[in-house]
C-alpha cells in the first residue's frame, strides 16, 4: 500500500501566462541532451571493494537465551542481492565483504516476530552504515515471541472467498504523520480461512483484497480499488483495530466489499473575482480513531484554478486551498468537507478569502544575564493546533526591533511559536487583548485584524533529565516522552507537550516545561506521530512516571524504564 498524507497541487503563473514547471522541464532535457553529445570519461568495469562486515548476535527477549538458524539478511543499494547467513548455536553472526553503504538487517525466525534493526514500532530504520575496511560488531537482535491474527474473509454473498490477500498493518510515524505499513501477510484458503503470524504484540488493522482487482484496466484507464477493512468497511477511517498479545490468537471474520476509487473535482475562485497569480489545494484524510485514509496519485489543477483528485478511495476527507491574486500579498483561503463512497464528486466551488493578520513584538526578559539570541533569527509561526501546517503562513521573521507580522492565518485555532530560540530561551507568555495565549492557543476567523501581540521570552527554563534503563543497561535512541496530565493540552504543537531521545549513554533531557503537573514514559515503541494521539496518552497514564515541576527554575531528575507501550492492548515494563 502506498501511504501518502498530503497530496498537494501547486501553479504559480508568470506574468507572460506560461507556467514555469513545463520552462524547468524543457530547459533539464536540453541540457542532458548537451550532455550526451559531450565526450565522456570511461566507465570502469571494476566492482567496488567490498572490504567490510557486520556482526552480531541473536537472542530471546525473553530469558536472553541465543536464537541459533536465524536468517540475518542484508540489503543494501550497494549490493546486486541481499545477503543472507544464519546465526550459530551461540546466537551470533557475521556477514562479511560488504562493499561500503547503509545496509538494512532483518532477522526472520519461525516463532518469532521479524524484526528490523534500529526500526522502532513508530518509525522506520535508519540502517547501518559501513565504510570501507570498516569492522562494525554489536548490531544485536533481541526477537519477540510471534503472535498470530486468524480469522476468515467472506465474498459480498457471504461465501467463502479463496484467494484474498490479507494485511496486518501498523501505524507508522512517516515525516511526523501517522501511515499504515504491512507488518506480515497471507492469502486465505479455499474455506476462506487465513493467518497471519510473525507478529510482535500490538495493535494491528486488518485488511483484505481480491488481487483480481487490483489493477484493472478500463477505457478511462487503470483502477485500483481499495481494500476492505475490518470489521467489513471500505473506508480505511472507519477501520477497527486489533489488538494481539503474548500467545493471544484473536480471531476476525469479515465481508469483503468491492468499492470502485471515485473522483474529485471542482474549481477554486478568489471571492473578489480577480484571477489567480497562484495557488495550491491538498486532499487530506479527516482526522479520525480509525486508520488514516490513503488520498490518491492522480492529481491535476489548471491555471484557471480547476482541479481533480483521481482514484479517491473511500472515505472522509477535507479540501483546503489557498491562493493570491497579488504578487507577494496576502493568501487566501477555502476549505470543504466530504465523503467519499465509490461515486464521483463534482463540480465543487470554493470561494478564497483573505485569512487573518496577527502582528505584534518580541521582547527579552533575561534573568541569568545568558546571551540573548538576535531578534532578526528568529521567525514567529502559527501552526494549526493540530500539527497542519497547510495554514502556516510563510510571514513572522521578526526585524531587529523585535516587531513582526503574520499574514494570512487560515480560520481555525492556531498555536503561537516562535522558532530558532537557542538553548536555554523559551516563550515565557504571548500576550492578546489581556489574555496569555501561550497554553490557550488562538482561533481566528477570516479576515480578522490581531494586533499588538507581546510574546516574552526569556532564558529562565525548567529542566526534566534522567536516565533510560532496560535491566540495569542503558537504552540508547529511546523515545521519551513528557506530556502533561491535563487533557486539553493534548495538542500536537502544544508547548507542554515534548519528546527526545536518549543518547549513547541512555541519557535525556527536556527543557523549558512551564510549572504543573505531568506525566513521563520512555519507549522504543513511539514516534513524533504520536504526538497528541489521545487514546495513546490516554491508555499509558497508567504506567507513566509522574513529574511534577514547582516554577520556572525547577530540576527534576528521574530514573524511567523502558516501556513497550501497545495501545489498546497490552503494555509491558521492564
Amino acid at each position: 500500500m502506498n501511504q501518502v498524507y498530503d497530496i498537494s497541487m501547486t501553479l504559480t503563473r508568470r506574468a507572460c501566462g506560461a507556467w514555469p514547471i513545463v520552462g524547468a522541464v524543457i530547459a533539464l532535457a536540453a541540457a542532458d541532451t548537451a550532455a550526451d553529445q559531450r565526450p565522456q570519461p570511461p566507465v570502469s568495469s571494476g566492482r567496488p571493494a567490498a572490504t567490510a562486515s557486520i556482526a552480531g548476535a541473536v537472542r530471546s527477549a525473553a530469558g536472553d537465551a541465543p536464537v541459533s538458524r536465524a536468517r540475518i539478511i542484508a540489503s543494501s543499494p550497494a549490493l546486486a542481492q541481499p545477503r543472507v547467513t544464519l546465526s550459530g548455536a551461540d546466537g551470533r553472526y557475521a556477514i562479511a565483504a560488504l562493499p561500503a553503504g547503509t545496509y538494512t538487517l532483518t532477522a526472520v525466525r519461525t516463532g518469532y516476530a521479524t524484526q528490523t534493526f534500529g526500526e522502532r514500532r513508530g518509525t522506520a530504520s535508519g540502517g547501518v552504515t559501513v565504510t570501507d575496511g570498516q569492522a562494525v560488531a554489536g548490531i544485536d537482535f533481541a526477537l519477540i515471541r510471534g503472535s498470530a491474527i486468524a480469522g476468515r474473509i467472506l465474498d459480498e454473498d457471504g461465501t467463502p472467498f479463496a484467494g484474498a490477500v490479507v494485511e496486518a498493518l501498523v501505524a507508522r510515524s512517516d515525516s511526523g504523520q501517522r501511515t499504515l505499513v504491512p507488518a506480515a501477510s497471507a492469502r486465505t484458503d479455499d474455506r476462506g480461512e487465513f493467518r497471519v503470524f510473525g507478529l510482535p504484540p500490538g495493535q494491528y488493522y486488518v485488511s483484505a483484497s481480491d488481487p483480481a482487482f487490483n489493477d484493472v484496466g478500463t477505457e478511462s484507464g487503470a483502477v485500483k480499488y481499495a481494500p476492505t477493512f475490518f470489521p467489513g468497511v471500505s473506508a480505511a477511517d472507519e477501520a477497527r483495530a486489533v489488538a494481539v498479545g503474548d500467545g493471544e490468537l484473536p480471531r476476525v471474520e469479515f465481508r469483503l466489499k468491492l468499492v470502485p476509487p471515485a473522483r474529485v473535482s471542482g474549481r477554486i475562485l478568489a471571492s473578489d473575482g480577480r484571477p489567480l497569480l497562484s495557488g495550491a489545494v491538498i486532499l487530506t484524510p479527516a482526522a479520525t480513531d480509525g486508520a488514516q485514509v490513503v488520498p490518491p496519485e492522480d492529481v491535476w489543477i489548471d491555471p484557471g484554478g480547476a482541479f481533480t483528485f483521481g482514484h479517491v478511495p473511500p472515505g472522509r476527507y477535507r479540501i483546503s486551498a489557498r491562493g493570491e491574486t497579488v504578487a507577494n500579498g496576502p493568501a487566501l483561503f477555502a476549505t470543504f468537507d466530504l465523503i467519499v463512497e465509490g461515486r464521483s464528486v463534482d463540480n465543487v466551488q470554493m470561494t478564497l478569502r483573505p485569512g487573518a493578520t496577527l502582528d505584534g513584538e518580541v521582547t527579552l526578559d533575561p534573568e541569568h544575564a545568558t546571551r540573548a539570541p538576535v531578534l532578526s533569527s528568529l521567525r514567529v509561526r502559527a501552526p494549526f493546533a493540530d500539527g497542519g501546517g497547510f495554514a502556516d503562513a510563510l510571514t513572522g521573521t521578526v526585524q531587529a526591533d523585535g516587531r513582526f507580522v503574520l499574514r494570512g492565518l487560515m480560520s481555525g485555532d492556531h498555536q503561537i511559536i516562535v522558532e530558532g530560540l537557542p538553548s536555554p530561551w523559551i516563550v515565557k507568555s504571548v500576550l492578546l487583548r489581556g489574555r496569555d495565549l501561550a497554553d490557550a492557543g488562538i482561533e481566528v476567523v477570516e479576515g480578522q485584524q490581531l494586533r499588538g501581540a507581546r510574546i516574552t521570552i526569556t532564558d529562565r527554563a525548567s529542566e526534566v533529565s534522567g536516565r533510560v534503563r532496560d535491566r540495569g543497561a542503558p537504552v540508547v535512541d529511546a523515545a521519551v516522552l513528557v506530556y502533561p496530565i491535563a487533557p486539553q493540552f493534548w495538542l500536537r504543537t502544544h508547548r507542554r507537550m515534548r519528546m527526545t531521545r536518549t543518547d549513547a549513554e541512555g541519557r535525556f533531557s527536556v527543557r523549558g516545561l512551564p510549572e504543573g503537573e505531568y506525566l513521563a514514559i520512555a519507549s522504543g515503541a513511539i514516534g513524533a506521530g504520536d504526538l497528541g494521539r489521545r487514546e495513546l496518552l490516554e491508555a499509558i497514564r497508567a504506567l507513566a512516571t509522574p513529574v511534577s515541576i514547582s516554577g520556572p527554575d525547577a530540576r527534576v531528575a528521574l530514573e524511567l524504564p523502558l516501556l513497550a507501550v501497545l495501545p489498546g492492548g497490552p503494555v509491558q515494563t521492564r
